[in-house]
């Protein structure tokens, strides 16, 4: 567990040196403990979780397995799941069972395994953000406002630093200084905070994962969906048709220029063969020059 850092070690605090073997291992102890099967192919390992469809009392289902990395993560990220069963009115898979245990190997780190539906649609990108146009009906987009709309109706206390106001307003300064129009001014509210092209599906709109939700300023999801879409107009624009009843409020202009920040910021060091970082550039200009509603 000591020595040079290897490629696919890390840290729980102490190295891991094949992480994915290690989560191999949790999930297969999670399919015991909970009595379901894993299936051979379709398995996911992301940072924090990994995944794979099971039979689940005779049916197809999601089994996840997901650990609480408490030097690196916030424990709402980890209870994102759970926290969001009982919202109603968006598109999500259902959790249909949960339980939660320590590991013995390497050091004790709390575990959940969470049984939700099948989703059988493909994400709608490959990416966090859209570089060719998927097949999205009108019913997608109705689906898109109708989720957004249902989370903005739930109070939550859920909150994550990034999303504190005192943040924005650190982030706002050292983004666009005094610029900001007086009247573009945030309204807090229940949105999803990482709402991106690879977490939502594809012709069938569904939130692939509900880990990060909770209190931010209202628009920001809808905000994020738009702006990490300006590389494919068209579809941007229908986005954006669909949720101008939150874009076009002070707050929704707000969460605009809020995402835009982090999506720049965040193209700093990250391949933009698009040109995206150019596309929300003139988007700020427009918000910040005219802070009006898109033809």
């Amino acid at each position: 567990m000591t020595g040079i850092s290897k490629p696919g070690s890390r840290w729980l605090p102490v190295r891991v040196d094949d992480f994915e073997a290690w989560q191999v291992c949790l999930l297969e102890e999670a399919a015991q403990l909970l009595g379901v099967v894993l299936e051979p192919v379709g398995r996911v390992h992301r940072p924090y979780s990994v995944g794979s469809p099971v039979k689940f009392r005779g049916e197809r289902a999601w089994l996840r397995v997901g650990t609480f990395l408490e030097h690196e993560m916030n424990p709402n990220a980890w209870r994102g799941i759970a926290d969001a069963a009982a919202i109603p009115g968006v598109s999500k898979p259902a959790l249909l069972h949960r339980i939660e245990w320590h590991t013995r190997e390497p050091v004790s780190v709390p575990v959940s395994a969470e049984i939700v539906t099948l989703v059988t649609d493909p994400p709608a990108s490959g990416e966090r953000y859209l570089r060719t146009a998927p097949d999205l009906p009108d019913d997608w987009f109705r689906d898109l406002a109708a989720s957004l709309a249902a989370l903005r109706a739930y109070p939550t206390d859920r909150r994550f630093p990034v999303h504190e106001a005192e943040k924005y307003g650190y982030l706002m300064s050292a983004t666009y200084g005094d610029t900001v129009p007086a009247g573009v001014a945030p309204v807090f509210g229940t949105e999803h905070t990482d709402l991106t092209w690879a977490n939502i599906t594809a012709s069938r709109f569904c939130i692939l994962d509900m880990e990060h939700w909770g209190v931010a300023v209202t628009g920001y999801g809808a905000a994020y969906l738009y702006l990490t879409a300006l590389t494919v107009p068209a579809t941007a624009n229908r986005v954006y048709r669909a949720l101008a009843d939150v874009l076009d409020t002070p707050s929704g202009q707000y969460a605009q220029l809020v995402a835009a920040a982090i999506i720049l910021r965040n193209l700093t060091r990250l391949p933009d063969p698009d040109g995206l970082a150019a596309l929300v550039h003139r988007r700020v200009r427009t918000l910040l020059t005219r802070p009006t509603p898109i033809a």
